[in-house]
């Protein structure tokens, strides 16, 4: 059998011990968030603006599937990660 020390610890000491315990045992349990917290969202007008292109466009590139929107309190927003994913460099040939 192991040996059993008993020690004297003040309430403080002891919340602390606690606290450090849950907060080990529950790091263990919770899954990882790997998404970025501070993910830039951009509205209808930034995500034109930096795309230089027009709020029509902007909604037909939208409704044609090219750019991925969300919906949130009835306002559409694009994320800034997205909009830049969704940008890829094309390889012109010379002849």
């Amino acid at each position: 059998m192991d040996n059993l020390i008993l020690t004297t610890y003040t309430p403080e000491e002891l919340t602390g011990i606690i606290h450090t315990a849950i907060k080990e045992a529950v790091k263990d349990i919770m899954p990882v968030n790997t998404s970025t917290p501070s993910e830039k969202l951009l509205t209808r007008k930034e995500c034109a603006d930096k795309l230089k292109i027009s709020l029509v466009t902007l909604n037909d590139w939208t409704k044609r599937g090219l750019i991925q929107s969300y919906l949130i309190g009835g306002r559409v927003l694009y994320k800034d990660s997205e909009i830049e994913a969704s940008l890829y460099k094309t390889q012109t040939t010379k002849y």
